[in-house]
């Protein structure tokens, strides 16, 4: 096995920080801020801490410090959102992830071929991280669980120990730090700390015995479990079966154009979801709640995103997103936002789109759907259309212009014949005199040479517009190829020209 855990060590302040806007304390520009629990101060961002702002400090003390200091309250609510939406960004490298209070942990033994190795996995897993808005970050990587989280948690003695075999990595981490990590009792630093421990590889050489009796039990079945001598069973984080995930933003929001920031923040955990649930999206809907009055209550802003192609890539999804807000006009501010996804289809192999010619260089028909995609989003999804095939054998009723994102599939039985059709389909057949002697038609004054053999179709009985032809490749005296019929219906038939090859 092989586990990675991601400690988020600036948790905290982060939990905050993730559902600011655009332009307000997400940005560069932001104020110096720190998180208080019990009026001690938990956390503070870098400005704050260059300004001599400590954790333990007294709130009172900080605030005297630093003008304008803006100051968060420990919200546990907010840090367990902030653990699941990195755990369901995650989801996309591997269906076995654990959440803790301050984490995440990843199995990826079987994840490893998948993604080139466990290397190009771990760049991609911190990637994935920095991208859902996680900024600090402690990575480690172990054959346990339990070794993985507290490797993690606890900073090793020296940069150089990182190359050391488990366990001796294990015994050179701080006997304070790992009893924290664990979440033991404190007093029993003190007694270890008594007896001259100050390692975990200090307290392993110890008696075992003598250790249980003095209330170590709980410490030695950890170090068990980190180096594999026992079962390290993990509760699995279940996703949900639906979609629907909301943020409560930090400051309102004027201009939707703002939302960009905060909407990220939940795309990102929206494609690990697709990945691990083998989802693409087809249709997503952002609805943006606003402020209300005593006089007046506003109804919600509903931005609804549908694609011609579904996809699960952040990247496009956040580039049509954008491309919405940019659009959205707010009758109100905006305080918190929830993105749901209204309809997937399963992400398998499809068959090339019209525009992807089969192998052509990579990526070139994404382009095309990203472009499509975008400029739906940006005129409107009715004035961007495509051809798309109907299930009928009248050529002229065969094909018919859709909206870009809501064109039919192919039927699953392909109505296109075998028999040649033309490039160019005339909107009305044009009707073609036909030569006295011989019956053939006449094209611009001049004789017609069939060079087919008659291909009958009749259809439209099951709506009122029944058709009789026999259609013809023909070839006029100027060498152009059309694609002419001759009506089988009525007491006279007569010849029609209905399409130009070229």
């Amino acid at each position: 096995m092989l586990w990675f855990a991601l400690h988020l060590n600036g948790l905290p302040l982060e939990a905050w920080l993730a559902t600011a806007v655009a332009g307000s304390t997400g940005g560069s520009t932001a104020r110096p801020c720190c998180v208080v629990e019990a009026r001690r101060v938990v956390q503070a961002c870098e400005r704050a801490a260059a300004a001599g702002i400590e954790p333990g400090m007294s709130a009172a003390t900080a605030a005297s410090l630093v003008s304008g200091l803006q100051v968060f309250a420990r919200d546990s609510a907010r840090e367990s959102a902030q653990v699941e939406r990195l755990a369901l960004t995650l989801s996309r490298f591997t269906p076995a992830v654990v959440c803790q209070p301050d984490g995440v942990l990843l199995e990826v033994a079987a994840s490893q071929r998948l993604f080139g190795g466990a290397r190009p996995l771990w760049h991609a897993a911190r990637a994935e991280a920095h991208a859902a808005g996680v900024r600090s970050l402690r990575m480690a990587a172990a054959p346990t669980a339990t070794a993985a989280a507290v490797l993690a948690r606890v900073e090793p003695p020296s940069p150089a120990s990182r190359r050391l075999p488990l366990h001796q990595r294990l015994d050179a981490l701080p006997l304070t730090g790992a009893l924290t990590a664990w979440g033991l009792e404190p007093r029993l630093a003190e007694l270890l700390h008594g007896v001259g421990c100050r390692t975990l590889g200090d307290v392993r050489r110890l008696p075992r015995t003598g250790l249980q009796r003095r209330g170590a039990a709980a410490l030695l079945d950890a170090l068990a479990r980190a180096h594999g001598q026992a079962p390290d069973p993990q509760p699995w984080y279940e996703p949900p079966r639906r979609f629907e995930l909301g943020l409560e933003l930090l400051h309102r929001a004027d201009d939707a154009a703002m939302l960009v920031f905060a909407a990220q923040r939940l795309i990102q955990p929206l494609a690990g979801w697709l990945a691990q649930q083998w989802l693409a999206a087809a249709r997503l809907t952002l609805v943006l709640r606003h402020e209300t009055s005593m006089r007046r209550a506003r109804s919600d802003t509903v931005v609804t995103l549908a694609l011609g192609d579904p996809t699960r890539e952040a990247a496009q999804l956040m580039l049509l997103l954008r491309e919405r807000l940019q659009r959205t006009v707010l009758p109100a501010p905006v305080y918190a936002i929830r993105l749901q996804l209204d309809q997937a289809v399963r992400h398998a192999g499809r068959e090339a789109p019209l525009w992807r010619e089969r192998g052509a260089a990579s990526g070139s028909g994404e382009d095309a759907r990203a472009l499509f995609d975008r400029l739906a989003a940006r005129l409107g999804p009715e004035r961007v259309q495509r051809p798309a095939l109907v299930a009928d054998h009248r050529p002229e009723r065969a094909m018919r212009m859709s909206p870009v994102q809501h064109a039919p599939a192919v039927p699953r039985e392909d109505p296109v014949p075998r028999a040649p059709r033309p490039t160019w389909l005339l909107d009305v057949p044009v009707y073609l005199a036909e030569d006295d002697g011989s019956g053939q038609p006449l094209y611009q004054g001049m004789p017609l040479t069939l060079a087919s053999r008659a291909e009958r179709i009749e259809a439209g009985w099951f709506d009122g517009e029944l058709v009789s032809r026999d259609y013809h490749v023909a070839q006029a005296r100027d060498h152009r190829w059309l694609w002419v019929f001759r009506e089988r219906r009525g007491a006279q038939s007569r010849w029609f020209l209905h399409g130009l090859f070229g």
